[in-house]
C-alpha cells in the first residue's frame, strides 16, 4: 500500500511540473494598470477606452498613460510619456514615429535593464480649440509575451 501511494505521488508531481512547465510557457504578458492622479496637469492624458471621465468624480480621474507639458528643449511633447506596468511607474524615450493611416504609430523603451517596449497607436480624433482627440491602441511588450488595450484620450494643441 505504501508503494502505491508512493508511485501515485510521483505521478502527481511529474504531471505538476509538466503542467507548470507549460504555464511558465505560457506567461501573460505585462499588466498595464492605471495611474490614479486627481487632477493631474499633464499635455497628454489618456485613459482604458470603456472608462467614463467624470471630472467632477476624483475616482475616475485614471490614466493608462500621461505625459508632462512640453519644455523649451524638447521638441515632441509626448517623447517620453509614463506609464504604469506590472505595478511601476515607467518613464519611456521614444525610439521611432511613423505615419499610419489616421494617424501615427510611435514606439517606446522603458529604461531597465531588459526594457519593456511599447508601441503606441495614435488615429487622430476630433480636434477642439485647446486640444486634440486621440485613440487606439498600446501594446506593450517585454521576453516575447505582451498585452494590449484600446484606449481614448487627448493632447494639448
Amino acid at each position: 500500500m505504501v508503494r502505491f501511494g508512493v508511485a501515485r505521488l510521483t505521478a502527481a508531481l511529474t504531471v505538476a511540473m509538466m503542467t507548470g512547465g507549460a504555464a511558465m510557457a505560457q506567461d501573460p504578458g505585462p499588466r498595464i494598470d492605471d495611474i490614479v492622479w486627481p487632477g493631474i496637469d499633464s499635455y497628454c492624458s489618456f485613459m482604458r477606452a470603456d472608462h467614463e471621465f467624470d471630472f467632477n468624480d476624483p475616482e475616475s480621474w485614471r490614466w493608462v498613460l500621461f505625459t508632462n507639458f512640453p519644455s523649451n528643449d524638447v521638441d515632441d511633447p509626448i517623447e517620453a510619456p509614463f506609464m504604469r506596468i506590472n505595478g511601476q511607474l515607467k518613464q519611456l524615450v521614444q525610439t521611432g514615429v511613423s505615419d499610419i493611416e489616421g494617424g501615427v504609430e510611435r514606439s517606446y523603451a522603458s529604461h531597465d535593464a531588459e526594457p519593456y517596449t511599447v508601441t503606441l497607436t495614435m488615429l487622430d480624433g476630433d480636434e477642439g480649440y485647446e486640444s486634440a482627440a486621440y485613440s487606439g491602441v498600446i501594446t506593450v511588450t517585454r521576453g516575447g509575451a505582451s498585452s494590449e488595450i484600446a484606449y481614448k484620450g487627448d493632447c494639448g494643441v
